[in-house]
């Protein structure tokens, strides 16, 4: 897989320039930003790591997690996703025009993953399912493929995407998953894929996760991490790194603290990402003022893709790539 696969550069290019406007008309007033500690070990002392497009990245010393502080309220960021132009086409251009790529690369191996994790942990009866951020669908129709879930729910509080799961027919709670815990409590299994980062407060959204699983449900996610190759290299130059949309990057360390907090049992912590190498390239490619260490330089320069691919699966394995699974378990 590589990054055009399923972030065509001109579509996503549009898309990061729409979300630089939405700044100007949703995030202008910083008397509404607040202050927050780390999101992942709860550390309240951080150090200023960049500035970006108007907000400020610290990292905490404790658990190296980068993170925006002070931030928009919970509010504001409700009603920039609501209503902001970036998020609208996210929904009506983004999704729709890689759909079927991200079918094919992402959530059918997601759905693979998720059926293995399920075999080997087992899970408790009746078998129920519930997606947190269910975008336009994708992962619900292939997980409704398989025939292991007796119910499937999605819940997305955003009016256009909720609007498209009720057209393929799925059961839809339209709101945020901290006000979901009264409709529904008996999971087996929650999901949620790149959520966290987008969040003002994980923690609160992580414990209403485990609200709706069963004792024993499994709980999995995914997000971007800190501690992943492509995010270190290229920092505050990272397209990943794309305020108002994308204000928390745990470490692996801050995942592990945020689990422990919310009193999950943890699973494994896993970096199966594929595009960390491929996505420095593209930048080196893109922006001939990019300055990159020399290793990175050399290697991209003089080595082979085999190279690139061996790197890659370095990464994997060390828990070194920006792309992070997390599979926690409630506890009785």
């Amino acid at each position: 897989m590589k990054e055009f696969d399923i972030r065509p550069k001109a579509l996503f290019d549009e898309y990061l320039k729409i979300s630089r406007q939405d700044i100007q008309k949703f995030f202008t007033d910083k008397k509404s930003f607040v202050e927050t500690a780390c999101p992942g070990c709860s550390m309240k002392d951080s150090v200023s790591a960049f500035e970006k497009d108007g907000f400020s990245y610290r990292q905490c010393p404790r658990c190296f997690s980068l993170f925006v502080s002070p931030r928009p309220t919970e509010a504001v960021i409700q009603k920039f996703y609501r209503d902001s132009d970036s998020s609208k086409f996210w929904a009506e251009r983004f999704f729709p025009e890689t759909a079927e790529a991200r079918r094919e690369k992402i959530f059918k191996p997601r759905v693979k993953m998720m059926i293995e994790l399920v075999a080997k942990f087992g899970i408790p009866h009746p078998p129920v399912f519930v997606d947190i951020g269910a975008g336009i669908g994708i992962f619900l129709e292939e997980v409704k493929k398989t025939g292991m879930f007796q119910d499937i729910i999605g819940i997305e509080p955003s009016i256009d995407l909720a609007k498209c799961l009720r057209q393929k027919g799925f059961k839809v709670i339209e709101k945020p998953v901290e006000m979901a815990g009264e409709d529904i409590n008996n999971a087996s299994v929650a999901c949620s894929f790149e959520v966290l980062e987008h969040l003002f407060n994980p923690a609160a959204f992580i414990n209403s996760m485990a609200k709706l699983l069963k004792p024993d449900g499994l709980l999995i996610f995914t997000t971007l991490t800190v501690s992943g190759l492509d995010l270190l290299v290229l920092w505050d130059k990272s397209k990943s790194i794309s305020p108002p949309h994308h204000i928390n990057f745990l470490s692996v360390e801050g995942l592990r603290a945020l689990l422990k907090s919310c009193g999950l049992e943890e699973i494994e912590i896993t970096t199966p990402g594929k595009l960390d190498v491929d996505i420095i390239n593209n930048a080196r490619n893109e922006n001939d003022q990019l300055v990159l260490p020399r290793f990175m330089e050399y290697l991209l320069k003089n080595r082979s893709e085999k190279t690139f691919v061996q790197l890659q699966e370095f990464l994997q394995e060390n828990n070194l790539s920006s792309h992070v699974r997390v599979v926690a378990r409630k506890k009785k």
